[in-house]
């Protein structure tokens, strides 16, 4: 394993291990799946039932039961496509981003130490390889999704 693999997994367990210290107390009630649910229906901006189906190689059945339970908590929510009203889109709510943002804290502290402690060069850099990271990952999978 390269040390940039490594790293990569370090900071991926370290962030997993901060989301796994973080207590909300709805989402408690939700098991690993129906948090990947929820992180993908947030990532892919109104999705619909089928593409996460496909995306986290699921049944539509077994989708549509994490959906419900989802939509029973409040966190997501189902719009029907205005073109065709067989569609379905998914949607975070309001509930489910006033969570995630209750985290701003945490990152404009983060942000601020690194300000502090790394040279604005290196941030520049940094951020620029991160917005490359980013894309490339996300193009994985696009290409995984459109295999499916």
């Amino acid at each position: 394993m390269s040390s940039l693999q490594k790293m990569m997994l370090n900071l991926t367990q370290l962030m997993r291990l901060r989301e796994h210290n973080r207590t909300f107390s709805e989402l408690e009630k939700l098991g690993a799946i129906d948090m990947y649910y929820l992180e993908a229906i947030y990532q892919l901006k109104d999705p619909t039932v089928g593409t996460i189906s496909r995306l986290l190689g699921q049944s539509t059945p077994n989708t549509n039961y994490h959906i419900k339970k989802l939509i029973n908590i409040g966190l997501v929510e189902k719009k029907v496509d205005e073109e065709d009203h067989r569609v379905a889109h998914l949607m975070v709510t309001n509930k489910y981003t006033s969570l995630i943002s209750d985290d701003q804290e945490f990152w404009q502290s983060f942000q601020e130490r690194l300000e502090d402690q790394v040279d604005p060069t290196d941030i520049t850099i940094f951020q620029r390889v991160l917005r490359q990271a980013i894309e490339i990952i996300s193009e994985e999978n696009l290409e995984t999704l459109e295999q499916k």
